[in-house]
C-alpha cells in the first residue's frame, strides 16, 4: 500500500504540471481565436503581443526595465530600513509606541496615490518622487510587521539575561533582534510586489520613462498590444520578485534551518 501512495503522488506530481501547461495553451489558442475572430480591438492576440514584446526588447525596454527596478530597489532599501529601525524603536519602548504609534496610523490611512501630485511639486518629475512613494509605501508594511514581531518579544526572557549581566547592547543583538527578524523577513516579502506596484503607479501618473509610463503612453492610444505586452512584463517582473522573496527569507532566516 505504501508503494502504491507513493507511485500515485509521483503520478500526480507529473501529470499537474502537464495538466497546467495543456489548460494555458487551451486558454492561449482561445484568445488567438477570438482576437483574429473580433479584429482584436479590445483583447489583441497573443501572437500580436509575441510580436510586440519582440519589438520592445530591441528597443528601450531594458532601459524603461532598468529605471522601474532601480525606483523600486533603492525605494525599497530606505523605506525597510527605516521601517524596521522605527518599528524596533517603537516596540522596545513601550512609552513612544503608545505616544507615536497613533500617528503613524493616522498617516497610512492617507491614500498613497493622493501624495503623488504632492510628491510631483516638491520633487518634480525625475526618479525621486516614484522613490519616495515606494519608499513609503514599504516603511508602512515593513513598520507594523516590526512593530508587531517586537512588541511579541518575551519580556521576561530579556529580563532574565539582563539579571545575568547582558549589557542593552548584547540584549538586543542576542534576544531582541534576532525575535523580530522572522517578522521584519516576512514584511519585506510582503512589501516587495507593493513596491512594484507603487513605482508603476508613480510612472503612470508623472514619467517619461519607465514601464508604468510605456503601460500609461499604450493605453492613452488605444493601443491594447501594447498594455498587455507590458502587462505581461510586469508579470514576470512579479513572479521574479516573488522568488527573490523566498530566496530572501531563506536567507536572513538562515539560522533556524541550522538550528533544526
Amino acid at each position: 500500500m505504501e508503494w502504491d501512495d507513493h507511485d500515485a503522488r509521483s503520478a500526480d506530481a507529473k501529470i499537474i504540471p502537464l495538466a497546467q501547461l495543456a489548460l494555458g495553451l487551451v486558454l492561449l489558442a482561445a484568445w488567438e481565436i477570438i482576437g483574429r475572430t473580433t479584429g482584436g480591438l479590445w483583447t489583441s492576440q497573443p501572437s500580436s503581443i509575441i510580436v510586440r514584446l519582440i519589438k520592445l526588447a530591441g528597443g528601450d525596454l531594458y532601459w524603461h526595465t532598468l529605471i522601474t527596478t532601480s525606483e523600486m530597489a533603492i525605494g525599497l532599501a530606505i523605506g525597510a530600513s527605516l521601517g524596521t529601525v522605527v518599528g524596533l524603536i517603537l516596540g522596545y519602548s513601550s512609552v513612544l509606541g503608545i505616544v507615536l504609534r497613533p500617528i503613524v496610523v493616522v498617516l497610512y490611512n492617507i491614500p498613497l496615490i493622493t501624495l503623488v501630485p504632492l510628491f510631483i511639486f516638491w520633487f518634480g518629475f525625475g526618479m525621486l518622487p516614484k522613490v519616495v512613494l515606494v519608499s513609503i509605501a514599504v516603511f508602512f508594511i515593513v513598520f507594523f510587521n516590526t512593530f508587531t514581531g517586537a512588541t511579541k518579544v518575551d519580556r521576561e526572557m530579556l529580563q532574565s539575561v539582563q539579571t545575568m549581566g547582558a549589557n542593552p547592547g548584547e540584549q538586543f543583538r542576542k534576544i531582541y533582534f534576532p525575535a523580530c527578524l522572522a517578522w521584519i523577513s516576512a514584511g519585506v516579502k510582503i512589501a516587495l510586489p507593493y513596491s512594484l506596484g507603487a513605482a508603476i503607479v508613480g510612472e503612470m501618473l508623472a514619467s517619461r520613462n519607465g514601464l508604468g509610463s510605456l503601460l500609461s503612453s499604450s493605453a492613452a492610444q488605444f493601443d491594447m498590444t501594447g498594455v498587455y505586452a507590458v502587462l505581461f512584463i510586469l508579470m514576470v517582473l512579479g513572479m521574479v520578485l516573488a522568488d527573490l522573496a523566498v530566496r530572501l527569507e531563506t536567507f536572513l532566516l538562515r539560522w533556524r534551518h541550522a538550528a533544526g
